[in-house]
């Protein structure tokens, strides 16, 4: 775990290697979730334990659930679609937006009283987008004014929903999916743009129908899920990191092993290749659900780019490590259509400027792009916003900076990478606890 608020990097050597990352943090999240729904016991191989997975976790035990550590596995006896209890206590679902998000999908169809409450980063965060459409389904959900905490009172009816999301949001999909699952009728909802699908593929796994055509979702609730032992594949986002890393870093050539390569999660691969990265799968599987592979990086000259549009929503979370790797281009690159990431852990367009900019880079926005024109990185002190990912990012930075870099507020990557730390000094990174 990382036990430091802050690091320090004074650059590396070449990476190189192999590249062992952490289960797949999406997954896990809807692995637990949806075990928990099936009627029997759920073995999970390989799930993430960090902290925002931990608070899933809990949450399920406060709702009835008997989860437990088998090793790097985790065994949950799933209680039925009705047969979830009321928890005694406020669901704390700390750092997570997806945690609280779905989990408000599942509750909000219960006959008990809730609370979801989390840290005051997600207590900032948007809810309206889940709590109107819950709402015509028959949810109570009392709010503090759109945001959390989400109080969840007990409905006297619910029913399905027809519904078209304006947001192309996985968390807002999946939030109704969850919810469906509750209803004795046909719902419907559809997204301007196709996200990333594992509520779906789950589902698929567990034995529940649903028909799916193009950005619609078709799904009648009612029934338990089959119990099925699942793998987690790692998590492409994660990955993400040691991908730029070995990019940026002169002489490096790494394998990445067993990622997550479901196609709404591989823009990231998608934009590094256009941009001159030298990226290879060598290897292509399936783990439980997902498609996944081994992933070869090696060093590579890459050229600026220009994004908008439809591929946004593939690579949203990769973003903050994409801005890195634009830095160091020669030319500028320009992002449109990203205001999504200002609702995230931070307001990430605002964090990842303010620590470019600390780096030497030039940099400009506004409230839905984002410009970089690439250069070299000087070294500085860089705040993380307590954002995970901007922590990451910069730290990746610091391997080809010409002064250290120091990044505080480090201890969020606990939310979805505990052992990065560990994983970048057995890749040869000079980083330093301080």
């Amino acid at each position: 775990m990382v036990d430091s608020h802050n690091l320090i990097v004074n650059g590396s050597k070449k990476i190189f290697g192999e590249i062992y990352i952490p289960g797949d943090k999406s997954i896990t999240h809807r692995a637990i979730i949806l075990a928990s729904l099936c009627k029997g016991k759920v073995k999970i191989e390989s799930p993430l334990f960090s902290e925002d997975c931990n608070n899933t976790i809990q949450i399920m035990q406060s709702l009835g659930v008997r989860i437990t550590k088998d090793n790097n596995n985790l065994v949950v006896e799933g209680k039925g679609i009705n047969g979830l209890k009321k928890p005694t206590k406020k669901l704390d679902a700390g750092n997570s937006g997806t945690l609280m998000r779905l989990i408000t999908g599942v509750l909000a169809m219960q006959s008990f009283e809730s609370i979801v409450t989390g840290d005051k980063s997600l207590q900032g965060r948007p809810m309206e987008r889940i709590i109107e459409p819950l709402k015509s389904m028959g949810a109570n959900i009392i709010s503090n004014k759109g945001k959390a905490p989400l109080n969840i009172k007990p409905n006297k009816s619910i029913k399905s929903i027809l519904f078209c999301s304006e947001i192309a949001s996985a968390q807002i999909k999946s939030c109704l999916i969850l919810a469906a699952l509750f209803v004795n009728e046909q719902s419907v909802i559809e997204e301007i743009t196709s996200t990333r699908d594992h509520t779906e593929l789950l589902l698929e796994y567990f034995g529940h129908t649903i028909e799916r055509i193009n950005n619609k979702i078709i799904i009648t609730g009612g029934k338990d899920l089959k119990c099925k032992q699942i793998l987690i594949p790692s998590d492409i986002s994660s990955a993400a990191f040691f991908i730029i890393g070995a990019l940026i870093k002169k002489d490096s050539n790494i394998i990445i092993k067993n990622i997550g390569l479901n196609p709404h999660r591989t823009g990231i691969l998608e934009v590094l290749t256009k941009m001159g990265a030298d990226i290879k799968i060598i290897n292509k599987y399936m783990i439980g659900a997902e498609p996944a592979g081994d992933i070869q990086v090696k060093h590579s000259k890459l050229e600026p780019i220009k994004l908008s549009g439809e591929i946004i929503s593939k690579l949203i979370d990769e973003l903050p490590i994409l801005f890195i790797a634009c830095a160091t281009c020669s030319g500028v690159s320009e992002f449109s259509n990203i205001k999504e990431l200002r609702y995230k852990e931070s307001d990430r367009i605002k964090s990842m400027e303010a620590g470019l900019r600390k780096l030497g880079i030039e940099v400009s926005s506004t409230e839905n792009s984002f410009k970089i024109k690439g250069g070299k990185f000087g070294g500085g002190i860089i705040d993380s916003f307590n954002d995970h990912r901007v922590a990451m990012s910069f730290i990746i930075a610091g391997l080809i900076s010409a002064k250290p870099v120091t990044v505080t507020n480090t201890l969020n990557i606990n939310t979805s990478f505990p052992n990065f730390y560990s994983v970048l000094r057995e890749a040869g990174v000079e980083i330093y606890r301080i």
